[in-house]
């Protein structure tokens, strides 16, 4: 039910605003290439090496770098013009794209590793800033589904991509694939280029160095429960998401499925990466207590759905085993998103966006490098427990530290104006306000 009422609020967005609508399909066809590419490049370095924990090794490239350039990043968004850089980003991203492709014709699974590792340091100056832009080319009352659906289109090409890149990579080829993806991202540096309004407020410019203008950031996490708790929030997901560099391994020793295997548990987890952002919103509505408890279960909900993957008889079982826990994942990510984004001032977002996608891609990367070890010595099954032992517990503890504002009497989205790091009142706060119930149905 949450599907087509939520295309039916996305859909009068995209028509009548061009550009959220160009900034997500600039989202949309780089996804698409993403994914397409890592299906090709996961099931060619397994089969390179022969180590179930070799595509964990791959999932960990695709994220960690992200948490090494995340804060330099962020710093960049809010100094220089963010569309300009999403621009040379994209466009950059082309190189190590066709690195892959050298990587199947040498046979070497280390360059592989690396092309994707340096296509994740780029992302991390594309990603957080698309983010930190949402705000500026939509209004208030259109954040919440803006949000949503660019949480959705995330899922949908993983679901797409993935679905469709197993195949595709086992009808044509690996190297068709990757050719897809190093195309894809011109086309999203053209559909970014096209944006017309200001992807930022103009301000006054920095009076203080880099290093102050990070320590921003900090100042306002200290002051600000609120932020403070929603910046850690994905680190509970993020601690068991190695579990999803393990699928290929899955796909291969227990299913013997192949590429097309792996491509069918990534679409699952798409799948629920596409549904999670909308039934999150649905049950969170505009109030920060409900938001944060949503956020919460989920990750509760996201360790205990992996913890059943294990006992999974058969290739589909398995694939709803991670369709429920990204659910879960889904509404996690993007809720805790849209709760940053109307509590910061936007000559802070992004910085403080990109230290929230640097905490949470650091857990995943620890947690891909545990996994891959882990199957190693321990095997899947017990991996996969102990990662989805690690999601349980800390959404567990993180919902008993956070008691105090989801149990409160007032919605903390709605109450005190957050300060800025000076400690002044900031004054264009993002609050949007309760949307008609009409829309509430609709999300």
């Amino acid at each position: 039910m949450a599907a087509p009422a939520s295309v039916r609020s996305v859909l009068p967005l995209l028509r009548h605003n061009p550009d959220y609508r160009r900034l997500f399909l600039a989202t949309v066809v780089s996804l698409l290439g993403d994914w397409f590419a890592f299906v090709a490049i996961s099931g060619f370095v397994t089969e390179s090496t022969g180590r179930p924990g070799s595509s964990a090794a791959v999932f960990a490239a695709s994220v960690l770098p992200t948490f090494l350039f995340s804060p330099l990043a962020g710093l960049l968004a809010d100094r220089v013009d963010r569309k300009r850089l999403m621009v040379a980003v994209a466009l950059l991203r082309i190189l190590p794209a066709l690195g892959l492709l050298a990587a199947l014709r040498l046979h070497s699974p280390a360059l592989a590793i690396s092309c994707v590792a340096l296509l994740a340091a780029l992302s991390s100056f594309f990603d957080p800033v698309a983010e930190a832009s949402v705000p500026n080319v939509v209004t208030p009352e259109e954040l919440p589904i803006a949000q949503a659906a660019l949480g959705a289109v995330w899922g949908t090409m993983l679901f797409i991509g993935a679905a469709v890149g197993g195949l595709a990579t086992a009808a044509f080829g690996r190297e068709a694939s990757l050719l897809l993806n190093a195309s894809t991202f011109l086309l999203s540096a053209l559909f970014v280029a096209r944006i017309r309004r200001p992807l930022q407020h103009a301000g006054a410019p920095a009076t203080h160095g880099a290093w102050a203008q990070l320590g921003e950031v900090v100042t306002l996490a200290r002051g600000n429960r609120l932020t403070r708790s929603l910046l850690v929030t994905k680190a509970g997901v993020g601690l068991g998401n190695g579990i999803v560099g393990l699928l290929p391994a899955f796909a291969a020793e227990r299913f013997a499925s192949g590429d097309a295997g792996v491509g069918m548990l990534l679409a699952a987890r798409g799948l629920g990466v596409l549904f999670g952002p909308f039934l999150g919103q649905r049950w969170a509505g505009t109030d920060g207590r409900r938001l944060l408890l949503v956020c919460g279960g989920s990750m509760v909900t996201y360790g205990l759905a992996y913890a059943l993957l294990p006992f999974a008889p058969t290739l589909p079982l398995a694939a709803v085993c991670v369709l429920l826990a990204h659910v879960g994942g889904g509404a996690q990510w993007v809720l805790s998103t849209y709760g940053l984004q109307v509590s910061t001032p936007d000559r802070l977002r992004g910085r403080v966006l990109a230290f929230d996608f640097g905490f949470a891609t650091l857990a995943i990367g620890v947690s891909s490098l545990a996994a891959g070890a882990a199957a190693e010595r321990v095997g899947l099954a017990a991996a996969s427990w102990a990662l989805a032992g690690a999601s349980l517990l800390y959404g567990a503890g993180w919902l008993w530290w956070t008691r105090g504002l989801w149990s409160g009497p007032a919605d903390v989205l709605a109450g005190p104006t957050p300060l800025t790091p000076a400690g002044e009142e900031n004054p264009t706060p993002h609050r949007p306000p309760a949307p008609s119930p009409r829309r509430r149905a609709s999300g």
